[in-house]
């Protein structure tokens, strides 16, 4: 295979939020690479299935800001018992993916006679040393094994449904919202991927790009610093494609120009936060962006009324940090409806995105028409995004 040929991909994200990390893959493709394009096999709970370039398909570890991870499929065949998994496994051709290591496997089965983890495990372990023995590893990947960081060489999924098995190479390693691009992190942030959806679905309600974004309760400043970088590339971290003997022994293939510092969905970003030493962090994260992070208090009497304005905010779940809030006002739903308010006073924005337990529902009312509503997990706790019009 060729780092040009086509190959199949399945792009991993958070549960039932997939048609946003579509929006996002639509225009990073037609961003970086509208002359390639790519084809969507099919959209399921937690994940997209695309067809692209090999080359390209790897390279969007780099570019989209919104999965958990990204992986190339190798195969799909039919077995019922490990003896047939490890031949099935033993004579696959893994020369283009391997580089001799013992390769980490995560597998899962439903409805299949092939179901016992630790029995798949070995089949494909074994498989795979097979193979080796067959068709010893050349020296210079194992010079480049040696060397490796261990954590990030790819692991193979392994999938059984119903008797009919799928193989596939994780591109990623550690999980994508790990940019190491952020410093330090405040109390319970959301996880960056899951703040990149969600500024996906607030950026379908925006009529132009002057609006500044404002985070009353910002914390670490996670939604500002996603939104300042939608379009960065991802150049600080290892990722376990590069360590693929294809790409080895080719990464010309893999140094197409993308597009630097486009056009971005926002004019300018604000956040607020009482807590000093979060301020600190924040602002720190924030060096050399043109991100601003203030001390404040949402509660307060102060006017911040900044047009035209959008705000999106993470408030306190009590049950996730263990506060109480303002003061000691307990956290239920008057409390989400008392920030709501406060947000319209202090901020006057147009439109307003925040996370809500899920067992809070909010209904339109003569303040606010709710405009979206997004279910998801954050933190195993189950919230909903709710984007909300203010009434002028």
């Amino acid at each position: 295979m060729k780092l040009t040929d086509n190959a199949l991909f399945f792009i991993v994200y958070p549960m039932d939020l997939e048609d946003l990390g579509l929006l996002e893959l639509k225009e990073k493709f037609a961003l970086h690479f509208e002359d390639a394009g790519f084809s969507l096999i099919k959209q399921i709970p937690g994940g997209l299935e695309i067809e692209c370039p090999l080359s390209i398909g790897l390279r969007l570890n780099t570019i989209l800001r919104t999965p958990t991870r990204i992986l190339l499929r190798l195969g799909e065949f039919k077995c019922r018992d490990a003896p047939k998994l490890f031949q099935k496994i033993s004579k696959f051709n893994w020369s283009p993916w391997l580089i001799g290591q013992i390769p980490e496997i995560e597998s899962s089965s439903t409805n299949s006679r092939l179901f016992d983890s630790r029995k798949i495990e070995k089949a494909i372990q074994d498989g795979v040393l097979q193979y080796y023995r067959h068709k010893p590893v050349k020296k210079k990947y194992l010079e480049h094994l040696a060397a490796s960081n261990l954590l990030n060489l790819p692991k193979i999924y392994f999938r059984s449904v119903d008797d009919v098995c799928t193989l596939s190479l994780d591109t990623t390693g550690e999980r994508l919202h790990l940019r190491n691009e952020k410093i330090l992190t405040g109390l319970a942030p959301i996880r960056e991927n899951l703040a990149a959806l969600l500024l996906t679905e607030l950026k379908t309600h925006l009529k132009n790009d002057t609006y500044t974004l404002i985070d009353p309760m910002c914390g670490s400043g996670t939604f500002l610093f996603e939104a300042a970088n939608e379009n960065a590339i991802t150049s600080k971290r290892d990722f376990s494609y590069l360590h693929l003997p294809l790409v080895l022994d080719d990464k010309n293939e893999l140094k197409q120009l993308l597009v630097i510092n486009p056009k971005n969905s926002f004019a300018n970003f604000l956040g607020f936060e009482m807590n000093a030493e979060v301020v600190s962090q924040a602002l720190k994260n924030c060096e050399g962006t043109n991100i601003k992070i203030e001390m404040g208090n949402l509660f307060d009497k102060a006017s911040h009324k900044i047009n035209p304005s959008i705000a999106i905010m993470n408030p306190p779940y009590g049950i996730r940090v263990g506060v109480r809030g303002s003061g000691e006002e307990e956290i239920n739903l008057p409390y989400y409806l008392k920030v709501i308010e406060a947000v319209k006073n202090k901020f006057s924005p147009e439109i307003l995105g925040i996370i809500v337990p899920a067992d809070y529902r909010l209904k339109t009312n003569n303040s606010f028409t709710i405009k979206a509503a997004r279910a998801f997990k954050n933190g195993g706790i189950d919230v909903v995004f709710y984007v909300l019009e203010y009434a002028q």
